[in-house]
């Protein structure tokens, strides 16, 4: 629970990075698109958001221009103990020079993200399964990231065995919009912002570049903590939920801009103001709805997690300035770390 983990990762000095070449050159021409076969896996007990990095280099590296069709595969946590963890997993690409040794992963554009959390002792699995009828943009030089762990003790592996479809392209490249976010409730403290009170939630604005929107995709982690005393406590009643909701707003984002701290975050306001917010011509682009029954006699801990993958039929029409605005919200009590690592498909 990292009060913004984009920055973590990006900041050399909160980092440890473990580096793995791998010179993969495809061929340029052939019918068929070329794979690329992403497996790692590390084990680690290491605090402080551990990060690793491996490089590969396709077709003619840094000087190509490509794009990734699809990516499918399995990604997964696994908790030797009860402790809470989490990874964050990323695909990124870079332009002009590739990377030797640059921890700060300067220049990097990250394309995919996903996130997993797990707060038991137990493994967390989560299918990959994307394909992008209107394709991502890559170079030739490609780095796949991943970093967490457990945050304050304990054991976990981070394993990845993916599969990135690609091919070389000199079309007009597609614009990826990144939309994540991470929001606690039930406790004061954490996240990009927090918030104790159960009725409220989060408007989270992204100003849009124009282009045509023609998919949604990555996945939603929503989980409670350990139940110890580091986090808040664990949800009780008949069940704990989450809302997660994706809109268009024409011309800018409002309200919902002028609702944020000194840090750039949305301030928690009743879930009944934000949605009165959206104006009439507002277009809901999804919605990810989820919810935990918790058993009789047990505890509320667990994860909720769920694949989005969105692809428009006909595309929406987005004009520059225009906002799209995600909305975080919670159901039921205790604390709960809510996170979105979606991202939005332009087409030119």
């Amino acid at each position: 629970m990292i009060a913004d983990r984009r920055v973590v990762l990006l900041a050399a000095v909160l980092t440890s990075i473990a580096w793995g070449t791998c010179d993969l050159w495809g061929q340029q021409g052939t019918e068929q698109p070329s794979v690329l076969n992403i497996q790692h896996s590390v084990t680690t007990s290491k605090l402080g958001f551990p990060q690793f990095l491996y490089m590969y280099h396709l077709l003619d590296g840094v000087n190509s221009t490509a794009e990734a069709r699809a990516l499918t595969g399995t990604i997964s946590l696994q908790n030797y103990s009860s402790n809470f963890s989490e990874v964050l997993w990323l695909l990124a690409y870079w332009q002009g020079e590739c990377p030797v040794d640059d921890q700060s992963l300067a220049g990097a554009n990250f394309i995919w993200s996903d996130i997993l959390k797990n707060p038991s002792q137990s493994v967390s699995n989560l299918p990959v399964n994307l394909h992008f009828p209107h394709p991502l943009p890559i170079t030739g030089c490609i780095g796949f990231v991943f970093g967490g762990g457990t945050l304050v003790a304990g054991k976990v592996t981070m394993s990845a065995d993916l599969d990135l479809t690609y091919e070389p392209s000199n079309s007009e490249a597609n614009t990826v919009v990144d939309l994540s976010g991470e929001y606690c409730f039930g406790q004061n403290w954490g996240c990009e912002n927090a918030t104790t009170d159960d009725n409220r939630g989060f408007g989270v604005p992204i100003t849009m570049p124009a282009g045509q929107l023609v998919e949604l995709f990555g996945d939603i982690s929503d989980s409670t903590f350990d139940g110890t005393d580091n986090f808040g406590p664990l949800p009780t009643g008949k069940s704990w939920g989450a809302v997660n909701d994706f809109y268009l707003l024409p011309g800018g984002c409002g309200q919902f801009g002028n609702n944020l701290n000194r840090q750039g975050f949305p301030k928690p306001l009743p879930l009944a103001t934000l949605y009165s917010w959206l104006p009439d011509n507002a277009q809901h682009l999804e919605s990810v709805p989820l919810e935990y029954e918790i058993p009789p006699d047990e505890t509320g801990r667990a994860k909720l997690q769920k694949r989005v993958a969105r692809i428009f039929p006909a595309p929406v029409t987005v004009n520059a300035g225009d906002c799209l605005v995600v909305i975080y919200g919670r159901q039921g009590n205790g604390a709960t770390d809510n996170e979105t690592q979606v991202k939005a498909v332009l087409a030119p």
